[in-house]
């Protein structure tokens, strides 16, 4: 017996000594070496707890997590007793979203030791990740209670009232973490998540270049600061911090999914596509990855395919809004209005105070001829957010297009008190009040409304029956010789190029010039002008002396009241012969002005001035005509077509 006694002890003693090479290779960080160590151990003894124990640690800091959990499970078995054990059960449990396992494992561990805030901090996560928001609180603060200096639990706190829109108060948290722990990168990142949410984004990248200062390899981070600096229109420096991001973490389903979303911002709809899927074929139940996805096939003007992806999305998370209001905008595309009111609705079942969706709600109301419903969901998109601005326009042409004209300068007056430098608002006020009229738009305000209507700009000029740029080339084609392609020709106020094929066989040189890049962007796409410049027609004409043999400019004059200064600059850019011929509105009958700012916000103009002007400008074999340029609310807008030559 003393034999045995003796063997015994040696035994013990050796897996003593294995146990200390262990955990002192651990505490060195030579890993294999700690687990080879450790399995020889359980070879003896199966149930040995600390080499399970630290068996189980290591397999889970090597992503191991299913061995992990075996292996701390038989560590927590082996010695029910210890509040270590179950604490570190609990948190592989998580990692593998075990989490109702993860909780209970946690509260063992709490029962046997109340005093243990690790376990109560690691409680708080579980909780967060099953939605009980408040209960997570709680558990942090009965944390913070033991130990008032946990930045982790002071940090897990901030994100979990974030979650809770109490981003003050998370702001705080953060703050905390930070205060104890200047060196806590995890902390800087989740300050910028708040300060996002609070949309304060230059703070955000700020707090984002924090945690990257304190660890550069931190991918989350790098996605995160490209979503503030997206948020502050810096697209190109958003794209390099994804990709960034995607570098150190190939994985990234979220960061592809962000960086498909600022390729959509770019219009670059093609590689947004690609990138939407990358980030599905990573997690193929992404629902946001599946909405932004239906995004670029919108983009792309694929609308079924669009919906297809929404309804995927809508699959997976019935409760997005965001998804709904897309959905909604497809059908509009597809002229399915009633489908459209329907996605709308149900966006707004989900988030009633969500702006966005009543505006194009309204939209939706106005095809449908609806209009006192859209006045009230226009309204009601402007009691949600005053700062949706472009719904003060809309809602105010609306009350116009109704004769409510009183109610539309009341509209565009509360736009300009809400946003007083926004050119838009200035010149609808003008033109509704009658105040402070100027004698042309604004170039901001012209440049903000074309690139804003480029995308539906033809479709929406198809349904008005607009003629212009055919009642120019047949008034062209019995003053000039067209079709020799012997000529210079300038398009001003070309926007999307309408113009330019009619234009194109007269040619030898066709240049283009608007203030839209938007505009212009079309334009290009048609692959029939020679030049496109973005620049103030006047300035561009008046910079080309004697360039041109013809001057085509179809509707843009109606954005210039005092017609002398861009005449003369015409008469500058052409050659002896050279030809200038554009529409412009007319005045309704009885109106003695030579011109008007009207509630359209564009101008109209009187015959016998504008014969004036172009006589002031030293044009010559004037002629004109009374043309119907398209069709507003069911009634012809009428205008003048003029022609004016200069002196051989």
């Amino acid at each position: 017996m003393t034999k045995r006694g003796t063997h015994g002890d040696q035994a013990g003693a050796a897996i003593s000594q294995m146990m200390q090479r262990a955990a002192t290779a651990y505490a060195r960080g030579e890993w294999a070496e700690a687990e080879r160590c450790c399995r020889q151990i359980i070879a003896r003894r199966s149930n040995f707890f600390h080499a399970l124990n630290l068996l189980g640690i290591i397999a889970a800091q090597t992503r191991r997590p299913d061995e992990a959990a075996s292996l701390l499970g038989r560590a927590a078995a082996a010695n029910p007793a210890d509040a270590t054990a179950h604490n570190n059960y609990g948190n592989v449990l998580r990692d593998l979203k075990r989490f109702g396992e993860s909780l209970a494992s946690y509260d063992r561990a709490l029962r046997l030791r109340p005093d243990y805030a690790e376990a109560y901090n690691n409680r708080g996560n579980t909780l967060c990740e099953l939605k009980r928001l408040e209960d997570a609180l709680a558990s942090y603060d009965r944390a913070l209670r033991l130990r008032p200096d946990y930045a982790e639990a002071h940090n897990n706190r901030g994100n979990t009232l974030r979650f809770l829109k109490r981003l003050e108060d998370a702001l705080d948290s953060c703050d905390h973490a930070l205060k104890l722990r200047p060196d806590y990168a995890e902390a800087y990142n989740n300050r910028g998540n708040t300060l996002w949410e609070l949309k304060r984004f230059g703070e955000a990248l700020a707090s984002y270049d924090g945690a990257l200062k304190l660890r550069p390899d931190y991918a989350e981070a790098y996605n995160n600061r490209g979503n503030a600096l997206r948020e502050l229109k810096r697209f190109e420096d958003a794209l390099d911090s994804y990709d960034r991001a995607l570098k150190l973490r190939p994985d990234y389903a979220e960061g592809y999914n962000n960086l498909g979303n600022t390729l959509w911002e770019l219009k670059r709809f093609e590689e947004a596509l690609e990138s939407c899927d990358r980030a599905l074929k990573l997690t193929p139940d992404y629902a946001e990855a599946h909405n932004n996805r239906g995004n670029a096939l919108r983009g792309l003007k694929r609308f079924e395919d669009a919906l297809d992806s929404y309804d995927r999305a809508l699959t997976l998370r019935p409760d997005l809004a965001e998804v709904h209001n897309n959905r909604g905008n497809t059908l509009k595309e597809l002229k399915r209005f009633e489908d459209a009111l329907d996605s709308y609705d149900r966006a707004l079942s989900l988030r009633p105070d969500y702006a966005e969706a009543y505006n194009n709600r309204g939209n939706a109301l106005c095809e449908l001829k609806r209009f006192e419903e859209a006045l009230g969901s226009f309204r009601k998109a402007l009691d949600c957010d005053r700062g949706l601005f472009r719904v003060y326009q809309q809602l105010g042409e609306l009350l116009n297009k109704l004769g409510r004209t009183d109610e539309a300068t009341a509209v565009y007056l509360s736009w300009l008190e809400a946003d007083p430098t926004n050119p838009s608002a200035q010149h609808m006020y003008a033109a509704a009040s009658g105040k402070n009229v100027p004698e042309r738009c604004d170039s901001r305000y012209v440049t903000v409304l074309f690139d804003a209507l480029a995308r539906s700009f033809e479709a929406t000029l198809e349904r008005l029956d607009y003629a212009a740029p055919q009642l120019l080339s047949a008034a062209l084609a019995r003053r000039v010789p067209l079709g020799r392609r012997n000529l210079d020709v300038l398009d001003a106020g070309c926007g999307t190029g309408l113009c330019g094929p009619l234009l194109r066989s007269t040619a030898r040189f066709l240049a283009g010039v608007d203030l839209s890049s938007e505009m212009l962007a079309r334009a290009r796409a048609r692959n029939v002008y020679d030049e496109l410049a973005q620049a103030e027609l006047g300035e561009f004409m008046e910079s080309r002396p004697q360039r041109f043999d013809l001057v085509n400019c179809a509707d843009t004059l109606i954005y210039i009241g005092a017609l002398g200064q861009v005449a003369a600059a015409a008469h500058r850019c052409l050659r002896p012969k050279g030809v200038f011929a554009f529409t412009v509105e007319a005045l309704p009958e009885g109106v003695s002005n030579p011109f008007k700012l009207t509630m359209t916000g564009r101008y109209a103009h009187s015959d016998s001035y504008v014969r004036e002007v172009m006589a002031s400008a030293g044009f010559s074999e004037t002629e004109y005509q009374t043309v119907d340029l398209r069709k507003e609310a069911g009634a012809s807008v009428r205008g003048y077509l003029f022609i004016g030559s200069v002196a051989a």
